[in-house]
């Protein structure tokens, strides 16, 4: 399968079989389309990369400071937070385990888990990465410290041991860190590495991602978050924007990685040409397994995979995540039958990335409005 067609995250909708309409002729003219993306960026005041992959050819757009005035200019090799877009990354390593005939899909976690509530431990692999265990969110300003100071997802466990689930596992959709904590957890204590060990050997290093992993190190070559979200809830937005201290977290199996948008391409070319999962895995990461939202008004139903959203826009099956914290916002999919793909990684709060992101899909998928100049 050429490379460049690739799997992405991006926002939840639908997946449906439906035989994709060609792209529009203007699309294919990949300096109008580039032009049109600097017009908009610039109209934004977008901080950040987008990375758009065309039958016309490839476009990077970078805009803005690595850390604020007098600093290096944002490029193509600048590393970004990912925040939970990182969790495609959890979902892929869960399915090699599979693949490998370690684990089960529908294992229960505590078979290759200890440490946990007889409640947490009946969860399933499956459930867990579809959302629908019932865990909650470790990821809170409380225990930011703790998080920075782990070295693998197994020092956080006591998180997870104090966790139970909500409702019944399986029954719906709920979004869940802790619960892609734990699938972290679970590929340490299968793999015998730690989750940023296993990423490096068995994922970045296949896939040729050489400026990918959970450090935030070194700072030269990454973009500061910048927040206007208060430290504080009592105390009104940061004017100017401030460092955001959750963008610069270690990454670890809910999301955090830091990675590029050369490095995001070639681990979505690697996904789909075979060499990172089997067929079925891939298959099945991509695939709608859970209802994520039903339809609302104009607004579709949303999808779920195994750590990927899935979908169809305009008629284009497409796959993906994006990711959301102080100071980060990320926008990642991809339209496999059309060779198409959108990346955009902002160092600013949402909805930076996503507005951005729907702009171009706009671009991409009804260029009429585009009027290049």
């Amino acid at each position: 399968m050429s490379r460049k067609k690739m799997a992405t995250l991006a926002p939840l909708l639908a997946l449906a079989t439906l035989a994709a309409s060609p792209l529009p002729a203007e699309t294919r003219d990949a300096g109008g389309i580039a032009r049109c993306v600097a017009a908009e960026a610039a109209r934004v005041d977008f901080s950040g990369v987008v990375s758009v992959v065309l039958p016309g050819g490839p476009i990077t757009y970078a805009r803005g400071r690595l850390a604020g005035p007098g600093s290096r200019n944002i490029d193509a090799d600048t590393r970004f937070n990912l925040a939970s877009a990182g969790k495609m990354f959890t979902a892929v390593a869960v399915a090699q385990l599979v693949d490998s005939g370690k684990i089960g899909l529908d294992d229960p976690v505590g078979r290759h888990v200890t440490g946990l509530s007889p409640a947490t431990a009946a969860v399933t692999v499956r459930q867990l990465l579809t959302h629908s265990a019932g865990l909650g969110n470790y990821f809170t300003p409380d225990n930011l410290a703790a998080i920075q100071r782990a070295r693998s997802a197994s020092d956080l466990l006591p998180f997870v041991a104090s966790d139970m689930p909500a409702f019944p596992p399986g029954s719906r959709f709920e979004y869940s860190n802790t619960g892609f904590l734990l699938l972290g957890i679970l590929i340490e204590r299968v793999s015998g590495e730690t989750y940023g060990q296993y990423l490096r050997r068995h994922i970045f290093g296949p896939a040729g991602m050489t400026a990918s992993g959970v450090d935030a190190e070194p700072a030269a070559t990454r973009a500061i978050g910048m927040t206007a979200m208060p430290a504080f809830a009592s105390e009104p937005p940061a004017r100017p924007l401030r460092p955001a201290p959750e963008a610069a977290l270690r990454g670890g199996p809910a999301g955090g990685t830091y990675s590029t948008a050369a490095d995001l391409k070639r681990f979505f070319a690697a996904l789909e040409a075979g060499e990172l999962t089997s067929p079925a895995m891939f298959q099945a990461l991509t695939s709608r397994q859970i209802e994520a939202a039903p339809a609302t008004g104009t607004a579709p139903e949303r999808d779920y995979g195994l750590g990927f959203g899935a979908g169809v826009f305009d008629g284009h099956r497409w796959f993906g995540h994006n990711g959301g914290a102080p100071g980060v916002n990320t926008e990642l999919a991809a339209w496999p039958e059309d060779h198409a793909a959108l990346i955009v990684l902002a160092d600013r709060d949402p909805p930076a990335a996503t507005t951005l992101f729907r702009q171009v899909r706009a671009m991409i998928f009804s260029p009429s409005p585009c009027k290049a100049p």
